[in-house]
């Protein structure tokens, strides 16, 4: 079983408490705790419409989420809660995110008007790919 968890000091984040309940559920697929057993790297959220930042911290197994910005991030997401809630649903189809349908699409068109903003989206594509597989919920 995967360890999805809050860092001290995360525990009043209830996005990040949301965070932790929806990954849990997802990551009892075996599919998805394969990915988060070989993925190794930190990814840093900041949702603007609640000045809210935090710390994803995933650990060959393990998801911890951190308050604020913990460590040197090699990927950070700056968008809003919206666009963050339609991440977390983006379909996975061939083991890539699918950007072919409503949700994808959405995404596209945020990233073209700088309402989402992936700082190393193209420096680390593979641990951004890896990322989006585990925190997609479907």
């Amino acid at each position: 079983m995967a360890e999805v968890a809050l860092a001290p000091g995360a525990e009043g984040i209830e996005l990040a408490g949301m965070l932790v309940q929806m990954l849990s559920v997802s990551l009892e697929r075996p599919e998805k705790k394969k990915v988060l057993d070989n993925l190794k790297t930190r990814v840093y959220l900041y949702v603007t419409d609640m000045d809210l930042g935090m710390t994803m911290e995933f650990d060959k197994g393990r998801l911890i989420i951190h308050s604020g910005k913990v460590g040197d991030p090699k990927i950070s997401i700056i968008t809003d809660s919206e666009t963050l809630l339609e991440l977390v649903y983006i379909n996975i189809k061939f083991g890539m995110p699918y950007y072919f349908d409503e949700t994808g699409r959405g995404i596209l068109k945020r990233l073209l008007k700088r309402d989402l903003k992936i700082k190393g989206m193209l420096t680390h594509v593979v641990a951004l790919t890896k990322v989006t597989k585990v925190i997609s919920v479907n």
